[in-house]
């Protein structure tokens, strides 16, 4: 059950996000480049139901994933911890709408900016060179996308597109993590 857990995050994360990426295109009045994915929940019928389900599928398969390794017992404490804050900011991204204080939980999916150098430090030398860069670029991203926003650099044209390109290896981390867990066999 616990390898199963995993290897759901080799696609679940990622798939949820890049069908909400992909759904955006199709609906009419909506600016992928520059709206927000949250931004399709103030809208009516099919496009808040979409955003609200790939949000919690998103978050649910994030949860597990963090679980399984909590399993493991304590060696990637501060991974789970981190990963399920993101997951659980990621639910209540789908069952709060944009502008709501609740939506993301007040911000606290911030944390998941550390998921990927807490993951590298538990797994110790285990880690393949691969995922060490892997690990350090995503949180380097996660990083400059932050600072985009809260700076106001983040050009309101092209916000969609950045958050966007910011979403890919966040979600896109927990492809690569479990993949490695597989292959360390840890």
């Amino acid at each position: 059950m616990r390898n199963l857990a995993i290897q759901q995050a080799v696609y679940v994360p990622l798939g949820a996000m890049l069908a909400l990426i992909a759904f955006a295109f199709t609906v009419p009045g909506y600016h992928p480049l520059s709206q927000h994915l949250s931004e399709l929940g103030l809208m009516q019928g099919l496009p808040a139901k979409a955003v609200q389900v790939g949000a919690v599928v998103s978050g649910s398969a994030i949860i597990v994933f963090s679980l399984a390794l909590l399993a493991q017992g304590r060696r990637f404490a501060l991974t789970v911890l981190t990963s399920i804050l993101f997951g659980v900011s990621m639910v209540s991204n789908g069952v709060f709408t944009t502008g709501s204080p609740l939506h993301g939980l007040y911000g606290i999916g911030i944390f998941s900016i550390l998921t990927p150098l807490l993951f590298l430090a538990e797994l110790g030398p285990a880690a393949s060179t691969r995922m060490a860069w892997i690990a350090r670029a995503i949180s380097l991203l996660g990083m400059a996308y932050l600072w985009l926003m809260l700076s106001g650099f983040d050009p309101e044209p092209y916000r969609g597109l950045t958050q966007r390109i910011a979403l890919l290896p966040a979600f896109g981390w927990y492809t690569f993590a479990a993949l490695e867990l597989s292959r360390s066999r840890v």
